[in-house]
């Protein structure tokens, strides 16, 4: 019986690691650019882009309804944090730069229609900010895993 109790708080313990473990890539939103840095070129010129898209779509999408609200901030780290990564992989394929520039421009020269949108929904935002949540904490756990050779 003492063996079973030592396996069952090793388990638990395991799992309080991994979990942990997720929590750690939401550590730096803004990675270094010193040295060589995949951050350093387009780094901020698409991540602030980004960080602004996700945070004018969520407000745009959830704002009108009082029960979605809370959930603006989803949108706000999905783009710090999605933004951080794809402003990275920027840095290896410079189209994605042009793509992310495109999103940003269309986001701001259709606000009105956004908004319309959001307002006339409830469950499509909700179900786009499960989906945005999903991604984002999808995306964080596939980080924080260990590469096996």
């Amino acid at each position: 019986m003492g063996k079973r109790k030592a396996d069952s708080s090793l388990l638990k313990q395991f799992k309080m690691t991994n979990q942990l473990s997720v929590f750690s890539y939401f550590r730096s939103p803004f990675p270094s650019t010193q040295g060589f840095s995949a951050y350093r070129m387009p780094g901020v010129a698409v991540h602030g882009p980004l960080i602004l898209s996700f945070a004018m779509v969520g407000f745009f999408l959830c704002w009108p309804h009082p029960a979605l609200r809370p959930f603006v901030m989803v949108w706000v780290l999905a783009g710090v944090y999605l933004g951080r990564d794809i402003a990275i992989l920027c840095h290896y394929n410079m189209l994605l730069t042009l793509v992310c520039w495109a999103a940003f421009v269309a986001v701001l020269l259709k606000p009105a229609q956004i908004a319309k949108f959001g307002a006339t929904h409830v469950a499509i935002p909700a179900a786009l900010t499960a989906v945005v949540t999903a991604v984002l904490f999808g995306v964080a756990f596939a980080m924080t895993r260990e590469k096996t050779s």
